[in-house]
C-alpha cells in the first residue's frame, strides 16, 4: 500500500518553519502577528496546489480551513484534524533549519561557533531516533516544530487522499489556527466552518502517542 509522501512533508515543514509566526500576547489583533496570516495564506495556496479546492482563509478568525468530501456511499461521520500556526515566545527571526540524515546517536552540533550542542546526555530520547532524520535549527532560534510539524503532517495526509481516491474515507475537515501559544486561538475557532463531532489535534508528543483529554488551550485573557 502506498505511503504518505515523506518528501512532501519534509519540504512543507522546512518551508513553514521559515515563516516567523511567533504570537504576541500584547496585541489585540486577530491573529496577533502578521506572520500567522502569511502562513495561513501559504497553506491555503499549498492545499489548492495539491488538489484540495474547498479551502479558505477566514480573516475574521485567522483560521485556514479545508475539507475533503466523502468518497463512500455510506453515511459516515465527519472527522477533523487541527494544528496551530503560531510558535512560542522565543526568537523566531531568520530560522535556519538543518537536516541531519541517518542520526548516529551521538552529539549533534547545532552551532560550532557558539558551541550549541544537542546531546543525548541531556535529551535521552534522542537515542530512540537512531537511523532517522533529525531537523534542528542552528541553535540561535526556535525551530517551530510545535506545531508546524503537525501542519505538514496534515498536508501530507490530504495529498495522500487526493492521490489515492481508492482509499475510502468519510468527510475530512482540517483547520489551522492562530495564537494557540497565548491561549487566544480557541476563542476564535470558526465552529460553523468545521461541522465535525470528533477531531484530533496534531501537536507534539511521541510517535504513535494519543492523549484523550479535551484540553483546548483557552484562557480568560482579553
Amino acid at each position: 500500500m502506498a505511503k504518505i509522501d515523506s518528501n512532501l512533508v519534509q519540504e512543507s515543514f522546512i518551508k513553514y518553519v521559515k515563516v516567523n509566526t511567533r504570537s504576541d500576547p500584547q496585541s489585540t489583533d486577530t491573529p496577533t502577528t502578521p506572520g500567522q496570516v502569511e502562513l495561513a495564506k501559504l497553506i491555503v495556496n499549498d492545499l489548492h496546489e495539491i488538489g484540495v479546492s474547498n479551502t479558505i482563509f477566514d480573516s475574521k478568525s485567522g483560521y485556514a480551513v479545508a475539507s475533503l468530501a466523502s468518497n463512500v456511499s455510506e453515511d459516515i461521520s465527519a472527522i477533523g484534524y487541527i494544528a496551530h500556526l503560531d510558535t512560542a515566545d522565543f526568537n523566531a527571526d531568520n530560522i535556519s533549519p538543518q537536516i541531519h540524515y541517518n542520526y548516529d546517536g551521538k552529539d549533534v552540533v547545532l552551532n560550532e561557533k557558539k558551541q550549541v550542542i544537542l546531546s543525548p546526555k541531556s535529551f535521552p530520547k534522542l537515542k530512540r531516533h537512531i537511523g532517522e532524520t533529525l531537523i534542528t535549527t542552528d541553535g540561535t532560534t526556535l525551530l517551530g516544530a510545535d506545531d508546524k510539524a503537525g501542519i505538514a503532517e496534515i498536508i501530507g495526509m490530504l495529498k495522500y487522499y487526493v492521490d489515492h481516491p481508492y482509499v475510502k474515507h468519510g468527510p475530512v475537515y482540517v483547520a489551522f489556527g492562530p495564537d494557540e501559544e497565548i491561549g487566544k486561538g480557541a476563542k476564535q475557532f470558526p465552529v460553523q466552518l468545521f461541522p465535525t463531532e470528533f477531531a484530533y489535534t496534531l501537536d507534539n508528543g511521541d510517535l504513535g502517542e494519543m492523549r484523550p483529554e479535551t484540553f483546548n488551550s483557552f484562557t480568560s485573557r482579553n
